[in-house]
């Protein structure tokens, strides 16, 4: 049963909606300023109550986040005027008086319809950093367990050619269950921190892209050019590197056998919004297969030809989502690919955490 607090100054209207609510939900109605301490699902207040207790409710919504604790205002026309600095910060809906009860009842419901499955998404949140945590440690150990005994079979007794190469497969899947493991959880991991968005120079962000690329570059003879002339936007670091590191990763990796990948960056701003590209002269991907691209665990080509466990641009399109952008791709099969990024950039004078739920 859903719990209610009722914070109405307005002691008749406060007994008359409670004798209302209470037959179908708890109705809490403490006496003291220091109500908005008890567990509720949802508080209805008067005008008098918010006047006097904004701060306490703000406070409260903000320690529940990323929980969503509504709050429903109970007002005269000419009340709304007088809380109105109060309302963008503090209230999630507003009911006019005088007040209809079926009007009243169908917002009330949508409010703890809406706060039902804010703590149902939570919990599952809760297990989801559960299975984390199982992932890393209790799948790692016997995977490190196989490896190591394969490993001491090959020094202990000099195997024959048939068992060498037995011995091998056996190492070679245990690092793919390793690397499987490790994406899986940077993936789930990705969006459970605060969101920072920051001003930022895009030419230091690709810098940083590509030293940490270097060794693969200089492997397989890549050339990169960078057209950026230095775009200033507005992103969140560490999630805009991971997705540019895995589009400059994917374009070294997905190119035909024997060409050497050649790569340009480049980024311009328009109306307030940067647009970063990455193109390649990779295989290319075909229509059909450009819609269902960044979906978790979508391959293209098998693991014998190409590398990878189909996350790379899944965590791409989830780490611009976080920062309210977007990402796709255009391309020809056999003529390459170019991915591209969309941010919206915040006013100069800005320099302002953003903060969102990972």
């Amino acid at each position: 049963m859903s719990r209610i607090l009722l914070l109405l100054d307005h002691r008749q209207n406060r007994r008359l909606l409670a004798e209302w609510l209470e037959q179908n939900h708890q109705v809490v109605m403490p006496e003291t300023d220091r109500a908005l301490q008890e567990a509720f699902d949802l508080a209805i207040l008067d005008g008098l109550a918010l006047d006097r207790l904004w701060e306490q409710v703000r406070v409260r919504k903000q320690t529940e986040e990323p929980l969503f604790l509504p709050v429903l205002l109970l007002t005269s026309r000419q009340g709304v005027d007088l809380v109105t600095r109060h309302l963008w910060r503090t209230i999630d809906e507003v009911v006019l008086r005088p007040i209809e009860k079926v009007e009243l009842q169908a917002r009330t419901e949508v409010l703890l319809r809406a706060r039902g499955l804010s703590v149902a998404l939570q919990r599952r949140h809760t297990d989801m950093e559960a299975f984390l945590h199982a992932m890393t440690h209790e799948l790692r150990a016997p995977l490190r367990v196989i490896t190591g005994f394969a490993e001491e079979l090959q020094v202990m007794t000099p195997p024959s050619h048939e068992a060498q190469h037995c011995l091998c497969r056996i190492r070679t899947a245990a690092v793919q269950a390793q690397d499987l493991i490790t994406s899986l959880l940077n993936f789930g991991r990705l969006g459970h921190g605060a969101v920072r968005r920051r001003r930022m120079s895009l030419h230091g962000v690709i810098a940083s892209c590509l030293r940490q690329l270097q060794a693969e570059i200089q492997a397989r003879d890549a050339r990169v050019t960078v057209l950026e002339n230095e775009v200033v936007l507005s992103a969140d670091p560490t999630l805009l590197k991971y997705a540019l590191t895995n589009l400059l990763a994917n374009a070294l990796i997905f190119v035909a056998p024997g060409v050497s990948p050649e790569i340009t960056v480049a980024a311009a701003m328009a109306r307030g919004v940067c647009r970063i590209e990455v193109t390649d002269n990779g295989i290319g991907i075909s229509p059909e297969d450009q819609a269902r691209l960044f979906t978790p665990f979508v391959r293209l080509h098998g693991v014998e030809e190409y590398p990878g466990i189909g996350l790379g641009l899944a965590t791409v399109r989830k780490a611009i989502e976080l920062m309210d952008g977007y990402v796709g791709v255009t391309s020809v099969p056999g003529a390459g690919s170019t991915f591209w990024i969309e941010l919206v950039t915040m006013e100069e004078d800005e320099d302002e955490e953003s903060i969102a739920d990972r």
